[in-house]
């Protein structure tokens, strides 16, 4: 069998192009194309030239992986980390700010936001941590976790709740992909899912109240925290054995505790987030409680989508876009300037392609004989399904809003830039690492 892993990636002659991955290449192409329609219709013709622009820019940039090992991105791994670390560290210290947050750094032509870049640089990351230490239990994945750490609470101090829980996304799949089990993983997000699942329901024992920077904050179990616990308390009873050892036992106790202290501080921890973080993270549960404020986001987003029917008002032609009355139509809810003008048809067009970008992503990595490279595939993989899970999620009020952008569709420079670079990575890794039948 001839592996690609033999050829270089130079394009000598026409009949070459056709080696490109094109199941992967060309459904990309079909969204960047939808992508430019839609931000022609979201404003006055000023974001797409913008956008046409940086995506010319960015080809020029993003074909560097062509010619490229696969392994040197591994053997620069610490140099690509620690230069990310140094990107968002001048964030905080001379970034640009926007609406309330600090996340740019202004170069001029472009407004470079490394939270996106640091999506790529994590993935390498972790890619060359996990080919070298694959997880074989919890231990090995609260290790792995200082990786992501720095980067995490850098992105959280801008703040970017978004970016910041796409590096979740990004840390669990390419952990599950390293070995973890699901064991593994639920004991991850479980203080994640102890915070939620005391944030919903009715408080079912209140424990009295506690100060806080000087405030009083009311301290309590709801119903579905008490639940979630005693769940994670027979998972791991089943999956530990504690009766084997009484270090197990110890252990077990000692996670389910965890648990509990993480939860039952959630008001306190509540309290860390920003009010307009806190507003967004609710308000999707019931934005009629607020109409004309943290609500109108979503209102106005059903609105357009239900206004498209099934068929849409046809390109440039939608009403509530075309009068401006859905807030960042161009950026996180582009989503609904497509239900709005190509209707039901049109969004379950552009979501299959999402699915057919998504699988061809999976396949690559199932498929890759290098492991480094098959775990940069996963992570590329984890990154765009966040994005496209919660962004659309978002827009049809299902999902908090967190300001999380739509892959090729959504406004923003240095979001393209990455998304096509993704994409290159994987047509570079399926050109060098993948069997050439299976092409």
């Amino acid at each position: 069998m001839q592996i690609a892993e033999d050829r270089p990636f130079y394009l000598r002659k026409w009949s070459d192009l056709g080696d490109l991955d094109w199941h992967l290449l060309a459904p990309v192409l079909i969204l960047l194309f939808f992508g430019f329609l839609l931000l022609k219709s979201a404003g006055d013709g000023s974001f797409l030239s913008r956008q046409v622009t940086i995506f010319i820019f960015s080809l020029l940039l993003v074909t560097l992986p062509f010619f490229i090992r696969i392994n040197f991105w591994k053997e620069k791994a610490l140099f690509i980390y620690l230069f990310n670390l140094l990107l968002l560290f001048l964030v905080l210290i001379k970034g640009a700010s926007s609406m309330g947050a600090q996340r740019w750094i202004d170069l001029g032509f472009i407004r470079l936001q490394p939270s996106e870049i640091a999506k790529i640089a994590i993935i390498i990351s972790l890619a060359a941590w996990f080919s070298k230490r694959p997880v074989r239990n919890c231990f090995d994945l609260m290790i792995a976790a200082l990786i992501i750490a720095p980067p995490f609470l850098l992105i959280f101090k801008q703040p970017d709740l978004g970016t910041a829980l796409a590096y979740l996304a990004i840390f669990f799949g390419m952990s599950f992909w390293a070995g973890a089990t699901t064991t593994d993983l639920l004991l991850g997000i479980s203080p994640v899912l102890s915070l939620l699942f005391n944030a919903v329901g009715m408080p079912l024992f209140n424990l009295g109240n506690i100060h806080f920077r000087n405030r009083i904050y009311e301290l309590y179990v709801t119903q579905f925290f008490f639940i979630f616990l005693v769940f994670l308390l027979f998972w791991l009873i089943i999956n530990y054995k504690p009766w084997k050892s009484p270090l197990l036992v110890l252990w077990i106790a000692s996670l389910v505790s965890s648990n509990f202290i993480v939860g039952f501080l959630r008001p306190v921890l509540w309290g860390v987030l920003h009010p307009y973080q806190q507003r967004r993270l609710t308000i999707f549960l019931n934005p009629e409680n607020d109409p004309q404020g943290a609500g109108y986001h979503i209102i106005q987003s059903l609105l357009a989508i239900g206004n498209g029917g099934i068929f849409g008002y046809g390109w440039q032609n939608g009403r509530l876009t075309r009068g401006n009355y859905v807030p960042a139509q161009h950026t996180d809810f582009v989503f609904s300037v497509l239900g709005e003008e190509f209707g039901f048809i049109g969004t379950v067009f552009v979501i299959l392609v999402f699915a057919y970008v998504l699988w061809r992503m999976i396949y690559i990595a199932r498929n890759s004989n290098n492991d480094f490279a098959s775990l940069i595939a996963i992570g590329i993989f984890s990154f765009f399904s966040f994005h496209i899970f919660i962004n659309i999620g978002m827009t049809l009020g299902i999902m908090p809003i967190t300001g999380v952008p739509l892959p090729f569709l959504s406004y923003g420079g240095t979001a393209l830039i990455v998304d096509i670079f993704s994409v290159f990575i994987l047509l570079s890794i399926s050109w060098k690492t993948l069997p050439k039948k299976l092409f």
